[in-house]
């Protein structure tokens, strides 16, 4: 049986795709045992540091102290992680708490493609998904990854229900994933988008918007009372826009805090975190205004840096991901790990070319997360890791290409 009659027999793709998924999980499952107890780098060890500080305090972050640290970061992970310190004792569960994230992001993959596109479009994306490198891997680490975007599609199939009271219970789950990462704006930003091409009615719009609001407005003011500000997400902007607005900046992550550098502060130490991120802003929007045309260009080595490979969820034979960008790990060396992802990548492309008559429909609100995503990510430094949240978009269209193809030959 050739490829194509493989994908157009739907009950053997089926099984497929759960033979596939099987495997996929089952390995996760050896992964975590192999790398139980594996220490964590980057911004995972980080926030796990910030989590047990958190716990040995006996509050929740941030605290009065994190007032005078650099930034205010990914809140609502940090607790997520202390609040399974305080059940558990420990972190370790975090991979195993992170498989049963992955498969519930994979069962709403398949959701998403079955209902926008066809069936088949959805086993053929659950394929996909569990051939993805970084789908394997990202269960072992501790990031933001896994639990952002399995809110964030939660909130889009309740979105995408049509039922007005599962759109109040959409909103409350993009609040608490914008609590973990603000690029939740921008499922949001297509929410409404999706409203607007299917002509829902206005209250829709009241559901979705006003307990948003109002589940920021009570994190907000229960972090005021603890630390004096209102904080409801990561205040990290002017820290991460200066990297890549300064004259050395190159697209890249860039620690330019040192004595001597750009995002210097003399005695930061004394400085709240409001004052700090006011520097940095003041710093980044002056360079900007003067080389404009620059700022812009780099979005050209941004974009490529962003979607370069699909393997940054390994933390298996990598110190840190500095340590990627920066050459140690060589482009030929990692690609093999990613030839399934340069594949959808191909695939997407062309799925846009033949399907370009339907692309201004309905489906576009997919588009809408990876365009906007992408470029809003681009507005600060790029790293592979970053594109995580709008890769679903691309597995899906590469999927209804090849359904679409199939399907007519």
């Amino acid at each position: 049986m050739n490829c194509i009659n493989f994908l157009k027999n739907e009950k053997l793709l089926l099984k497929i795709a759960l033979g596939i998924s099987a495997v996929w999980i089952v390995a996760q499952i050896v992964l975590i045992a192999y790398f139980w107890k594996h220490p964590q780098i980057s911004d995972m060890g980080a926030y796990i540091t910030m989590a047990w500080n958190c716990f040995n305090n006996n509050q929740w972050y941030p605290m009065a102290k994190d007032v005078y640290s650099d930034f205010i970061w990914a809140p609502g992970y940090i607790n997520y992680l202390v609040l399974q310190i305080r059940i558990f004792g420990t972190l370790n569960f975090n991979a195993v708490l992170n498989l049963f994230l992955n498969i519930a992001i994979l069962l709403e993959v398949y959701y998403l493609g079955k209902k926008f596109f066809s069936k088949r479009t959805g086993l053929i994306s659950v394929i996909i998904f569990c051939l993805f490198y970084s789908n394997l891997f990202i269960v072992l680490g501790a990031n933001t990854e896994n639990p952002f975007l399995f809110l964030c599609l939660s909130a889009l199939c309740l979105v995408f229900s049509g039922k007005w009271k599962l759109v109040i219970g959409a909103a409350l789950l993009f609040a608490i994933a914008n609590w973990i990462r603000p690029l939740a704006t921008i499922f949001l930003f297509a929410s409404a988008v999706y409203f607007f091409i299917t002509k829902a009615k206005f209250y829709n719009y009241i559901a979705l918007i006003i307990p948003y609001i109002l589940v920021i407005f009570i994190i907000g003011t229960i972090t005021e009372k603890k630390i004096g500000y209102f904080v409801y997400q990561s205040t990290t902007s002017g820290y991460n826009l200066l990297m890549t607005s300064n004259p050395n900046a190159n697209g890249y992550y860039q620690y330019i805090f040192g004595k001597g550098d750009v995002g210097f502060i003399e005695n930061k130490k004394t400085m709240t975190f409001v004052e700090k991120d006011s520097i940095w802003k003041d710093r980044s929007f002056k360079w900007i205004k003067e080389h404009p045309l620059r700022y812009i260009g780099l979005f050209f080595k941004k974009i490529p840096i962003l979607y370069v490979n699909n393997n940054w969820g390994d933390v298996s034979h990598r110190r840190s991901e500095a340590e990627l960008i920066n050459g140690e790990s060589k482009f030929l060396k990692e690609a093999p790990y990613s030839i399934p992802y340069y594949l959808t990548i191909l695939l997407f492309f062309y799925s846009l070319w033949i399907n370009r008559k339907e692309i201004l429909t309905v489906k576009s609100v997919f588009l809408v997360i990876l365009i906007t995503g992408t470029v809003i990510t681009c507005l600060f430094p790029a790293m592979p890791r970053y594109h995580y949240p709008f890769i679903f978009t691309v597995i899906l269209y590469a999927a209804w290409g090849l359904d679409v193809k199939t399907s007519a030959s």
